[in-house]
């Protein structure tokens, strides 16, 4: 009996964090960008009803990994935007280090420099901010991240690759952060395409029929939890009378 509850109570806590990815998921399926994330479980011993539909296992949750695929472009119009074709990052300078991101919204500050949607300084294939001058008014990002203002070449935006991407994590702000002894590679195969944005690789009815599926079996678990402590109750209750 105690096995049966434990094994169900594990398997609620692996569909409670199941959904909280999805939910989130869900929350950000419109922001361009955004990499979906997905969750790993292994089971261990298995409880419940004769049929192979009626069983759960004991569930570890292991840990959680991001989608990485890439997510379809839009046109946006804004010259500073640019969408990554390829498996690359752009390298952007933030207050706890440099970290990578997908998200290509950028426009120019107050001082002139090329900065992400959030604020933070992007940088240079030199790990360097980029600052463009006020006076230069046509700016244009070549397919290999060349940056140019009214013809004359002012950086060349920093483009990295990582030999296994499932080692970064995201930070927030759509960002990635590099682990200890990851080291970025060069990405000159990842072409930039001007005036457009990278949107979400989230697919949005795929996520909600997936939470629908997690609802329904959180629920089926919960039944079983409820029927295993019901026959606990009643085993005790038979067994003080017999006394």
């Amino acid at each position: 009996m105690e096995n049966q509850l434990y094994i169900g109570l594990s398997r609620q806590m692996a569909l409670r964090r199941q959904l909280d990815v999805v939910a989130n998921n869900i929350a950000n399926m419109n922001t361009a960008g955004f990499r979906g994330e997905r969750t790993l479980f292994e089971t261990a011993m298995e409880a419940g009803g004769r049929k192979p539909t009626d069983r759960i296992a004991f569930t570890i949750d292991r840990s959680t990994y991001t989608d990485l695929r890439a997510g379809s472009f839009s046109a946006t119009g804004n010259p500073y935007d640019v969408a990554l074709d390829g498996d690359g990052f752009l390298s952007v300078q933030t207050p706890d280090g440099v970290r990578y991101t997908r998200d290509g919204r950028m426009r120019r500050d107050a001082d002139g420099q090329l900065v992400t949607a959030n604020g933070y300084p992007v940088l240079d294939d030199g790990r360097r901010p980029i600052t463009i001058n006020s006076e230069y008014s046509t700016v244009s990002i070549a397919a290999d991240g060349l940056v140019s203002a009214d013809g004359d070449v002012v950086a060349r935006l920093g483009l990295s690759r990582f030999d296994n991407p499932q080692t970064l994590t995201q930070t927030g702000d759509l960002l990635f952060e590099a682990g200890d002894g990851v080291e970025p590679r060069p990405a000159p195969d990842t072409r930039l395409v001007q005036g457009k944005i990278e949107q979400s690789n989230v697919q949005g009815i795929a996520e909600i029929g997936r939470m629908m599926d997690l609802t329904r079996d959180y629920q089926a678990v919960t039944k079983m939890v409820d029927e295993g402590q019901d026959l606990l109750r009643t085993a005790i209750n038979r067994l003080g009378k017999s006394q």
